[in-house]
């Protein structure tokens, strides 16, 4: 029905009104004319109902014998008038150009994922090629002006987007690589954690610990030195090999009987603002109207206003909660605590290490669930530094001398 009037609106129709006193006839004689009909109302004399344009022009000569035409209305009416005022309707078109055009350009130029200081050299040197806004730039520019961005600067990539009239620039700074030691530089292997050693295997280097010797965080394991052959002297070499030692990890956790939740209850109220340039002027709606509540927001963007003014609409929802308490069982809290406790340990050893024993107590009050939990594990726990030779030093000495 709303899609009829629409139409109607559009291609424009008439208001009739018939004074008839048999009302019936009439609109028969209509029907049989294949007359469309609508909105018929009885009054105190007559009848008033509403015909299409089309079929009042098809018509004419009929219609204005039985009845009388009250009012033209619908959009076709409204711009016939339009013509004769040539000024307005040469505003309008001007406006319509006006937007589009307007629309169309770049007003705001964005930098994202660098330092301030980069952003500054990144505008500088728009400005040197002379991109300044506003700016009409095609999305086949916007790809050449990335290519020329990354080409002159040190980034991992660059991504220029057009959204409306703003123009985005994208840059990703390059990560700095990690010191890898080269195979021919001296170095040492060191324990990266306290363990009881379980075996050493030493492909280069000096062993220092054996089978069964307990070693702490940052001691040596296998030496960078080495004597030469026939005779007292050292030469530093790079060290190479795995170091096995036994670890030991304790945790300690507990998990409550009873837990809070908020559930949903289906109700929502909604609140609207106006968002200009980042301040929110509250339009419609209330304010945290729930005691809980979950709040979720949307932005709605204005056609041509959000284009060419920071100005949008903010819708703001808030869904109303109930706070439930419910009751955790032994085996849920027991299973929890289990996981998060493998969690922890994958973050403090690597996926090699191996579990030899694991000793894990439960216990409970009125208010908690308890773990105490001691894994023992076997793992790689060598860690390779460099080590540098100490000529400069043994130079200044003989120097003092």
């Amino acid at each position: 029905m709303l899609i009829f009037k629409l139409i109607n609106f559009i291609r424009g129709y008439l208001v009739i009104r018939s004074d008839a006193l048999n009302s019936e006839k009439v609109l028969n004689i209509l029907r049989r004319k294949n007359i469309r009909v609508w909105d018929v109302q009885k009054k105190d004399k007559g009848i008033r109902f509403k015909i299409s344009y089309e079929d009042y022009i098809k018509n004419s000569s009929l219609i204005d014998e039985i009845m009388k035409p009250v009012a033209k209305k619908g959009a076709r009416f409204k711009l016939e008038k339009l013509k004769f005022r040539r000024g307005f309707s040469m505003g309008i078109f001007i406006l319509i150009i006006a937007l589009y055009l307007l629309t169309s350009m770049i007003w705001e130029v964005e930098v994202v994922g660098t330092s301030q200081t980069r952003i500054n050299e990144i505008m500088a040197f728009l400005e040197e090629n002379k991109i300044k806004t506003p700016l009409a730039l095609s999305n086949k520019e916007a790809k050449k002006l990335e290519n020329l961005i990354y080409s002159n600067f040190d980034y991992k990539f660059v991504d220029v987007i057009l959204e409306g009239s703003k123009l985005i620039i994208i840059v990703k700074e390059k990560e700095a690589e990690p010191v890898q030691i080269k195979t021919n530089e001296p170095s040492s292997i060191i324990s990266s954690k306290n363990a009881i050693i379980s075996k050493v295997i030493a492909k280069s280097g000096q062993p220092v610990v054996r089978e069964g010797d307990v070693v702490y965080e940052g001691q040596t394991l296998i030496m960078g030195l080495v004597k030469k052959k026939n005779s007292d002297e050292f030469m530093v070499v790079p060290s190479d090999g795995i170091v096995y030692g036994k670890t030991y990890y304790n945790f300690e956790m507990k998990e409550a009987k009873r837990k809070s939740i908020n559930v949903s209850t289906n109700e929502n109220k909604s609140v609207y603002y106006l968002k200009i340039k980042g301040n929110n002027i509250k339009i419609i709606g209330d304010k945290e109207p729930y005691e809980n509540y979950n709040y979720r927001e949307k932005t709605i963007k204005v056609p041509i206003l959000s284009n060419l003014a920071d100005i949008s609409l903010l819708k703001g929802t808030y869904y109303e909660e109930v706070i439930k308490e419910i009751e955790i069982d032994k085996t849920t809290a027991e299973n929890k605590m289990k996981i998060s406790m493998y969690d922890e340990l994958l973050k403090k050893c690597d996926e090699d290490s191996r579990i030899l024993k694991s000793t894990i107590n439960f216990s409970e009050d009125d208010d908690f669930y308890y773990m105490l939990a001691q894994i023992e594990l076997i793992e790689d726990i060598g860690e390779k530094v460099r080590i540098y030779p100490q000529t400069q030093e043994k130079t200044e000495e003989k120097t003092e001398e």
